[in-house]
């Protein structure tokens, strides 16, 4: 029996790509807005996976409101270069969207903690997410 096969993964960088914070309650800092609600999008865009560097982005975007009113838009690109060592590229794409991202995923959640809180608001914690399930196709 052949033991299972390991796949190479080196992380070259990580990376702000794009970050921006509306907030939409300076005049009334002195206020605590509690309870928020909020609108969180996260996705994942592999670019290109067939070379030998391949890039993975993290995007979240993040709306808070108030009742009706919007507090605060939060948006974040966060970025990771990646060099994979297989030549089946359905095999490297698997690594890219689920092993990557997840190796990505607590930094670009840390980010929005502190931004988040830097600016009085409660931290935006965001629950770990599994992407091996949000990856599979209904």
């Amino acid at each position: 029996m052949q033991p299972p096969k390991t796949l190479e993964v080196s992380v070259i960088s990580q990376f702000i790509k794009d970050l921006s914070f509306e907030n939409f309650k300076t005049l009334n800092n002195s206020e605590k807005i509690n309870p928020l609600d909020y609108n969180i999008n996260i996705n994942v865009k592999v670019e290109k996976e067939r070379n030998t560097v391949s890039q993975v982005i993290l995007y979240l975007f993040c709306e808070a409101y108030h009742i009706e009113n919007k507090v605060y838009i939060l948006e974040i690109e966060y970025g990771g270069n990646f060099k994979i060592k297989s030549k089946n590229i359905q095999e490297k794409i698997h690594v890219l969207t689920v092993e990557c991202t997840k190796l990505l995923f607590p930094f670009l959640r840390r980010i929005a903690y502190d931004i988040t809180r830097e600016s009085g608001f409660i931290p935006l914690n965001i629950k770990p997410i599994d992407f091996s399930q949000s990856n599979k196709k209904n």
